[in-house]
């Protein structure tokens, strides 16, 4: 699976005063209960894709105003965030929207969100003419996609979200809740249409919209003409990614906007997404093996097999700031395993980040990448002995069942057969590429003392599978 979820696409997606005003924000803040003399710090959500100036960041705390919708309406919106004389409000349908002084004034009203039916309505008539629209339970689905990838994708949300809500309340989660708004899946029928709507960098299927509160994707990728059977997988992995993200952020366990470190972010999504569903396309539950990321893990575990566990790979993983798709299956391993092994600490740890308010968590990036204060709050509560950490966790995925999805395409068994008094030292790892392969070999000689580096025998041979090529390298590591 192939997904683009760093920070920027997470907040937004979108890269795209007078003393009249100053007496209406004062109202706006008495509402929601904040002080003008509380401390707050700047903040520019230009770089979130709000289009307002930068200035002091102020809770909403569910104050209402009444704004303009996108027809120009007076509607009723809830105060989501305040930032100097300006703020991002929610509209009853859900959408996140900045609104600059002298755009909103403070209301007295409750917020009432839109129902489903008003917005199918809406969404059907404007948005997106010509395609077709159906409502479940809390979703409604907008699709030129075939009946079978509406019918799948449905069926794997809907059962999805009392599994989700069920297990944020599992890890006693403050303030968890049925979502308040409809929620809106967008499905394309091909790769140009969804770039068309929104340009999206190569190699993204779908992602979750944090502004619009949407989940947008497509059907038919290249790798159904290839791999029927991957491109399932990966279809079905990527829904429930998407659908994990927007349904955290609407259950109140990850507050829009609210910056959360990448790792359990991501980790957290790659947790309710397995590659497999049981029957009817319903959702099997979270924590189920992934094994598109079992599959990376195993090629990164095998290449590092020499190497004793020395804690990088989760410090480096947990101090991220993007990910790449080896990050996205370490933040999966790593959230897999502590949520399994060290279950009261792992909820401790939930809660903890829960409690991130809108425009709040760690943005200080410091090269090569990384936010220091992530790793603070990880070792607060799971300690610093990463050596000891990745040893188990290399164990744990060891133990956890696996189909590799790969196992009928050609594989290499790489080979080293070094002289060493009268029994020859023998390594043999099996890898999917001839590049890892190669990669191996070369740096598990360079790890050989270099008198003994020119007699050693290095070989990689190629086989029309996974099984043939793992019962070669049990014959060869027994000398037969």
């Amino acid at each position: 699976m192939t997904l683009l979820c760093h920070l920027s696409h997470r907040l937004g997606l979108v890269f795209r005063a007078n003393s009249a005003w100053i007496l209406a924000l004062a109202s706006v803040l008495a509402l929601s209960g904040i002080s003008a003399a509380q401390s707050a710090k700047s903040f520019d959500p230009a770089q979130f894709g709000f289009d307002l100036p930068a200035g002091e960041v102020r809770q909403g705390n569910g104050a209402t105003v009444t704004t303009a919708d996108a027809d120009g309406k007076p509607v009723v919106a809830r105060l989501h965030v305040a930032i100097g004389e300006g703020a991002i409000v929610m509209l009853p349908d859900g959408q996140l929207v900045a609104r600059k002084a002298g755009e909103f004034t403070p209301a007295d009203k409750k917020f009432e969100p839109i129902t489903r039916e008003a917005l199918a309505t809406r969404l059907e008539g404007s948005e997106f003419p010509g395609f077709k629209i159906k409502q479940t339970k809390h979703y409604i689905y907008i699709y030129n996609s075939s009946e079978e990838f509406f019918t799948g994708t449905s069926r794997i949300l809907e059962s999805m979200l009392p599994g989700v809500k069920a297990y944020a309340e599992s890890q006693r989660i403050d303030g968890v809740r049925a979502p308040e708004v409809p929620l809106v899946v967008v499905m394309f029928s091909t790769e140009e249409e969804f770039h068309k709507h929104y340009r999206m960098p190569a190699g993204v299927v779908a992602y979750y919209h944090t502004a619009s509160n949407r989940v947008f994707m497509y059907e038919k990728s290249k790798l159904l003409q290839v791999r029927p059977d991957l491109a399932l997988s990966q279809a079905i992995s990527t829904v429930a990614h998407e659908g994990a993200h927007q349904i955290l952020h609407n259950i109140g366990v990850q507050q829009r906007l609210s910056i959360w470190p990448m790792w359990i972010s991501e980790g957290l999504a790659e947790f309710f997404a397995p590659t497999t569903f049981g029957k009817g396309m319903k959702w099997k539950g979270a924590g189920q093996v992934n094994d598109m990321r079992m599959f990376e893990l195993e090629q990164y575990v095998k290449t590092h097999a020499s190497e004793k566990p020395d804690g990088r790979l989760i410090e480096q993983t947990v101090a991220a700031a993007r990910l790449t798709s080896t990050g996205y299956a370490s933040a999966w391993s790593l959230t897999h395993y502590l949520a399994k092994n060290r279950r009261s600490e792992f909820a401790a740890y939930l809660r903890a980040v829960s409690k991130t308010e809108p425009l709040e968590g760690a943005l200080d990036i410091q090269p090569p990448g990384i936010v220091p204060a992530n790793l603070v709050l990880f070792r607060k509560t799971f300690g610093d002995k990463f050596d000891d950490m990745e040893t188990k966790l290399v164990a744990h995925l060891k133990r956890q069942p696996y189909t590799d999805p790969f196992a009928d395409a050609p594989h290499y068994v790489a080979t080293l057969l070094v002289p060493s008094g009268k029994r020859n030292k023998r390594e043999v790892q099996t890898f999917h590429s001839q590049v890892l392969a190669d990669k191996w070999v070369r740096e598990t000689l360079e790890k050989i003392p270099a008198d003994d580096r020119g007699s050693a025998d290095p070989a990689i041979r190629q086989f029309p599978n996974r099984a043939t090529a793992e019962a070669f390298a049990n014959a060869w590591m027994a000398g037969r």
